[in-house]
């Protein structure tokens, strides 16, 4: 059914009145006529149908500031039509005003429990109809003007997150790169050890967040080292107790580092917590089970794994099936059970990355 236009204002002295405002008209036709005629005189663009389908049809593909819809609509009611305009995302906010045959308070409650701003009866004056439709049209520009700073609002935030992750993307990557100035055999581990993490992470089922994040801040876990000596970062032997002393102080380096940064708590957690323990035998801080950040735990297995596989200038690499042997089982009381799991599910992949990136 074509929505009816109905004419222009023919009182004098206002057929220059014009509005904006949209409203649609969903009733009977004699009260339709009624709704017009008391809405004439302020120029409002309305268009009435007296079908509930029509309308449900109209309300979904138009751009309303008021429905005001009546309680014994044919075919679908007014109070199908509430339900259809509260349950619709886009238009759920716009102002709906329920007419109903007289004020039952059965009805008025039922209307207003799905939503409606406003029930008027069939009876109610033009005068107190007018005064509750122009309360209606400034809570619906209110609404729009809300929904439209909500939007400018979202933009300007996507735009400060693009930029905030461009400034970390940067950093990350100069803070990759001293790490591998101080201690050239991190380059391709750190890359590894990126890559293995990502992949456990989603074998664990974490969020596609979480994936990107410990992608992104897994390299940073050696970061503290350039804090370290050379004469202890680089010895070709086996450190002494005070030389590993002072190496495992590269956990607390690179923390203060990156929250000197203001980097993600994330990355933080990694480089502070990558050598704690399951079973609390790690440091800095003794730090045991659950205690531990997940991120820390994932790649605490990611790390130690190709630390094992790789040729360190202090020792000989081991057989990839050696090395998960080890962890899997001897050092097994060390690691979280979780990341253990999902470790060994993904070994296949990690032994080809790794053979991609010696």
């Amino acid at each position: 059914m074509t929505p009816r236009k109905p004419t222009r204002p023919d009182r004098p002295g206002l057929e220059h009145v014009v509005s904006t405002f949209r409203i649609l008209v969903a009733a009977h036709s004699w009260t339709a006529d009624r709704i017009v005629e008391a809405l004439r005189p302020f120029g409002y663009q309305i268009d009435v149908l007296t079908d509930g389908h029509a309308a449900q049809r109209a309300i979904s593909q138009g751009a309303w500031d008021l429905v005001i819809g009546s309680s014994d609509l044919p075919n679908l009611d007014g109070f199908l039509l509430l339900r259809t305009l509260r349950t619709s995302r886009d238009i759920a906010e716009t102002p709906f005003l329920m007419v109903v045959s007289s004020l039952d308070p059965d009805e008025e409650v039922k209307a207003f429990q799905l939503g409606a701003d406003e029930v008027i009866s069939e009876a109610t004056s033009g005068i107190a109809l007018r005064a509750r439709v122009r309360v209606l049209l400034r809570l619906s520009t209110y609404r729009r003007r809300l929904q439209n700073e909500k939007r400018m609002l979202g933009i300007k935030v996507a735009e400060r997150t693009r930029e905030l992750m461009e400034i970390t993307m940067a950093t990350v990557a100069a803070l990759e790169k001293a790490t591998e100035l101080s201690d050239p055999e991190t380059g391709h581990h750190i890359l590894r050890v990126a890559t293995y993490s990502a992949l456990i992470a989603e074998e664990m089922g974490l969020s596609a967040e979480f994936i990107e994040k410990i992608r992104l801040y897994a390299p940073l876990h050696d970061v503290g080292k350039v804090g370290v000596p050379d004469r202890i970062l680089k010895k070709e032997d086996v450190l002494t107790p005070d030389e590993f002393e002072e190496m495992k102080r590269h956990t607390q380096y690179g923390y203060e580092l990156l929250a000197a940064a203001r980097a993600d708590a994330m990355a933080c957690n990694i480089a502070l917590c990558h050598h704690e323990r399951w079973d609390g035998s790690g440091y800095p801080n003794g730090l045991k089970g659950e205690k531990i950040p997940v991120e820390a735990r994932i790649v605490a297995v990611a790390d130690v794994f190709d630390a094992m596989i790789t040729v360190r200038r202090y020792k000989a690499a081991i057989g990839p099936d050696t090395a998960t042997q080890i962890i899997t089982v001897e050092m097994a009381p060390r690691f979280d059970p979780a990341v253990l799991g999902a470790f060994s599910r993904r070994y296949d992949q990690m032994l080809e990355f790794f053979r991609s990136y010696r």
